[in-house]
């Protein structure tokens, strides 16, 4: 796999597992971005190859009028020895494994009824009551009203995963999404501000937002003060920006 395509698990590798700022986590995106124009950066990067990269870049600085400086490649090597590190922890594979673990904790808590365990697990995928609860509050999509509610995707907003079990239940920590926002709003290429307004990631250009039919002036439909803490919780930890 490519940068590109992995790029929203590595930046959600640069959240959780480096616990990095949301500052640096966006400065090591734009670096891989640039470097990703010129250069491929897949599953198959090893030092060998960032010291390669980075011998072409020390080559071609002059000739540009910004990432000109001994910073900039260090700036550069940083990044694609973090990248080189995420696909070397088996992220993927933990992330997994983690899911598992707490689906087997849900399992064996005998706190909760077996409804209530079936229904925590369902969650996860959208699925069950949270979904049920999704479709009774929203009734349509929650951006732009299409009412085939089979073809809607019941999304958590703060992800199931970093969700305690109260809130992986809460219909106001869901939205229910065509599958292309689902897509861009679970990948954090999208989010909602405080008054329902779209934000959209830099890293999206205008030919990926025409294609995927996504402008500055689309809102959620609804919004209440419950939702808020939830979108907050994406625009600081899922958000790519």
């Amino acid at each position: 796999m490519d940068y590109i395509n992995s790029e929203p698990e590595f930046y959600k590798f640069l959240t959780f597992d480096e616990k990095i700022s949301k500052k640096v986590r966006t400065n090591y995106i734009s670096w891989l971005r640039f470097l990703s124009q010129n250069h491929k950066i897949d599953d198959k990067l090893n030092f060998d190859k960032i010291d390669a990269i980075i011998s072409i870049e020390e080559k071609r600085k002059i000739n540009r009028n910004f990432y000109t400086k001994d910073k900039d490649l260090s700036n550069f090597k940083s990044s694609l020895r973090k990248y080189n590190k995420y696909l070397n922890n088996g992220f993927s594979t933990k992330i997994k494994n983690s899911i598992r673990k707490e689906e087997d904790d849900i399992n064996v808590d005998n706190k909760i009824t077996n409804t209530e365990k079936e229904s925590l697990i369902l969650s996860r995928i959208g699925q069950g009551n949270f979904r049920n609860n999704l479709i009774k509050y929203w009734s349509t999509c929650s951006v732009t009203n299409f009412d085939k509610t089979g073809l809607l995707i019941a999304s958590h907003i703060k992800p199931w995963k970093e969700s305690n079990n109260i809130e992986r239940l809460d219909a106001f920590n869901g939205l229910l999404l065509l599958p292309n926002y689902d897509k861009l709003f679970d990948r954090g290429y999208i989010n909602f501000d405080s008054n329902g307004k779209i934000k959209i990631s830099k890293f999206l250009n205008a030919v990926d937002k025409n294609i995927l039919n996504i402008n500055s002036e689309i809102k959620l439909r609804n919004l209440e003060k419950e939702h808020i803490k939830y979108l907050e919780y994406h625009k600081e930890f899922c958000f790519i920006n």
